[in-house]
């Protein structure tokens, strides 16, 4: 199945961060640092048509509180707004 956003919005992918530490520890999700990051699936356009500075398979540091979740085919996505994508990692 293929997903466009709409408007000013990117798809992601989360990275999905370790929940145990090396010694066998397990950390609970609401003392984790709350660093979000992960890779673009698919990037929507701004509302005058041009496109957004991302591209498919780029990775990246995401904020806000803004973002909902979708599960397609078993696999958990994030619609991001653009303006929450804090910084583009090379």
């Amino acid at each position: 199945m293929e997903i466009t956003p709409i408007g000013e919005r990117v798809l992601i992918k989360p990275v999905k961060k370790e929940e145990v530490t090396k010694s066998g520890i397990y950390i609970p999700e609401s003392a984790q640092e709350k660093k979000k990051e992960g890779y673009v699936v698919a990037v929507g356009q701004r509302d005058d048509g041009t496109t957004l500075p991302l591209k498919q398979g780029d990775h990246v540091l995401y904020g806000g509180y803004s973002a909902d979740t979708v599960e397609v085919d078993s696999e958990t996505y994030v619609f991001v707004p653009f303006k929450d994508i804090l910084a583009k990692m090379e």
